[in-house]
């Protein structure tokens, strides 16, 4: 029949969904490749609901429309386009006055599903994005010959001269809404910040690919430009928090040295009895 398809070997029928195709072995009979195509299919397990979400802070204001998240903040302005995921998103209204981001897949399979995690990843970032800022740090290294880099264009252009003594000078120009800033307090290190998170590690990835020596044992000639830190942008008033609470964390733990001897040495402690 045609509906029908089986496969024939010396030994009786096999299930071809069994078979391992040994040569002229099994020989194909009557085989319809649409039902075929549609047996294996349906043999994939479904999950009927995959969902994920995502807490809207006070902040920002984040817009739906035809699979294009808007996302709006204090730094400023994204959007990303998730048309090629069929992923339903819409945005709700909470008891507390809060909105939260629903992300869901219906009948999904087991590969399908882990675009729901991706896509609500990917909108986590835009709102760290818009209210913190991404940043990378990169150093330079190099064994003999010192790498020199030079900022151009206010923070737009990256210079690299004298890798590995070469006379070429390398010029990396920054993605959209990306700066880049050298810390003369640190040496070889420069900073790479955006609100796009995908921009500032695509920036530094092409300027880590781009400084790689050609032609050589790459596990022996290291030098080059790599990432060594990554994190948010601090503002002022989150560095002036963070240096009080240090003070304040020192000043206790001076208070209980000074306070608290340890009683092996008590009797040799220069401290006061009163104490």
């Amino acid at each position: 029949n045609e509906g029908f398809f089986f496969f024939q070997a010396e030994d009786g029928i096999r299930d071809p969904l069994w078979s391992r195709g040994l040569g002229d072995v099994y020989k194909r009979q009557g085989i319809n490749a649409e039902y075929m195509g549609l047996f294996i299919f349906n043999r994939q397990m479904k999950y009927l609901l995959t969902r994920e979400e995502i807490i809207i802070p006070k902040d920002v204001e984040i817009s739906v429309k035809a699979r294009t998240v808007t996302v709006k903040g204090p730094k400023g302005k994204l959007f990303k386009s998730f048309k090629h995921v069929a992923v339903d998103i819409q945005i709700v209204d909470q008891k507390d006055g809060t909105k939260k981001m629903i992300i869901e897949m219906w009948f999904g399979s087991y590969q399908s599903k882990a675009a729901v995690k991706s896509v609500a990843s990917v909108v986590q970032n835009m709102i760290d994005g818009v209210i913190k800022g991404h940043k990378y740090k990169m150093k330079c290294v190099y064994a003999h010959f010192p790498i020199t880099l030079n900022v151009m264009d206010g923070g737009k252009t990256l210079e690299v001269r004298n890798y590995v003594g070469e006379r070429q000078v390398r010029k990396f120009a920054m993605m959209e809404g990306c700066t880049v800033f050298k810390n003369e307090a640190v040496k070889d290190q420069i900073e790479i910040s955006g609100i796009d998170l995908e921009n500032v590690s695509q920036t530094c990835a092409l300027i880590q690919q781009a400084a790689v020596v050609k032609h050589k044992d790459n596990r022996k000639f290291l030098d080059g430009i790599y990432v060594s830190e990554q994190g948010f942008i601090q503002d002022k008033q989150m560095i002036l928090c963070q240096l009080l609470t240090l003070h304040i964390h020192i000043e206790n733990i001076a208070c209980l040295l000074y306070t608290s001897p340890s009683p092996r040495d008590l009797s040799t402690s220069r401290m006061p009895s009163s104490a």
